[in-house]
């Protein structure tokens, strides 16, 4: 290699742990020039996330791949400073990942010290330790698969469906999940993620300590215990939930609050859960429940419903049906 770098080449040497302490110290001092920089670094270190840059195996030609990354830098820092903007643009972004993507799958072809479990929950949920520690609990229809890497000490899981987080906080060992386009950055914490590939939105909900919820192209938002937010693929737009579904952890906790809440809801939740076949006679779909449960079975919640509302149970084989008088929707 060359004795003397430009900071593009020393940001991808920093972001792939292959730089020395004068090169990292060159990088810190830079970023403290100006916002931009900072924003610049933090833009590249998006990818790098992304792309498991943190995988490349030493054996990798990194002449080359630097080589590469610093001329589609250069383009792309040539093209903002032509149109006198200060975004990145991301069709060098796609370029860059393209070619740390190359060294990943050579990494993976020959390092051994990247482990990797899978975890899968098809009808009924499933619970799980990962090797690191944290724990984890899959809803229905859903997987996820943990890599550790020892030689660069990070974490990644990469999730399709539902599951609740509890993280084992490591400050060197970054924890990154990825869910379709959406990244989430454990800052000491507990949450849900519920991503489920054919749905639209993609929501969280932390429980305890702080996530980053973000995307390669959006920083996202930043969340802390009891906050709550969405991600809607088709805007790529990120929402905050000011008024979280107070039932979400329902299919882990086996809790439910119900206020005022329709009963068709009520028992389409239940259905969910406990893979009932509960239906409603047609006059009850809008009649409301308030009431809470907790770790009941679902006989006992179906006889507290027909309790409360002074319905009748009929049941047939594995099916129930509540039966009574509508309800005014007024």
């Amino acid at each position: 290699m060359q004795n003397e770098y430009d900071i593009d080449v020393l940001i991808s040497k920093v972001l792939a742990n292959e730089a020395t302490s004068a090169e990292k110290q060159h990088v810190h001092d830079w970023m403290k020039l100006s916002e931009e920089n900072q924003h610049y670094f933090n833009q590249v270190k998006l990818i790098f996330e992304k792309s498991n840059a943190k995988e490349i195996s030493n054996q990798f030609d990194a002449d080359a791949a630097w080589l590469l990354v610093k001329t589609k830098l250069s383009e792309a820092k040539q093209e903002t400073k032509e149109r006198g903007l200060l975004t990145f643009d991301w069709r060098i972004a796609a370029a860059i990942a393209a070619v740390v993507g190359v060294a990943s799958l050579f990494y993976l072809a020959n390092n051994s010290e990247l482990s990797t479990i899978k975890v899968t929950a098809h009808t009924t949920t499933q619970s799980d330790t990962l090797p690191d520690g944290s724990t984890v609990f899959l809803n229905k229809k859903s997987e996820l698969s943990f890599s550790f890497n020892e030689k660069s000490q990070s974490r990644k899981v990469t999730l399709k469906g539902e599951a609740f987080f509890s993280v084992k906080h490591e400050e060197t060992k970054p924890f990154i999940i990825e869910a379709d386009e959406i990244l989430v950055r454990d800052i000491g914490t507990e949450f849900n993620l519920k991503a489920y590939p054919d749905k639209d939105t993609i929501e969280i909900v932390v429980t305890q300590g702080e996530v980053q919820f973000y995307t390669l192209k959006n920083t996202g938002l930043n969340l802390k215990a009891g906050e709550s937010a969405r991600y809607l693929k088709h805007l790529k737009e990120f929402q905050r939930i000011e008024k979280p579904d107070t039932n979400v952890l329902a299919y882990k906790t086996k809790v439910f609050n119900f206020n005022n809440t329709e009963l068709q809801s009520v028992v389409k939740l239940l259905n969910e859960i406990y893979n009932t076949h509960i239906k409603l006679a047609p006059g009850l779909m809008k009649c409301r429940l308030t009431a809470s449960f907790y770790e009941d079975n679902p006989n006992t919640i179906i006889e507290v419903i027909a309790e409360t509302m002074g319905l009748s149970i009929s049941r047939q084989e594995d099916e129930v049906v509540l039966e009574g008088e509508g309800c005014s929707t007024h």
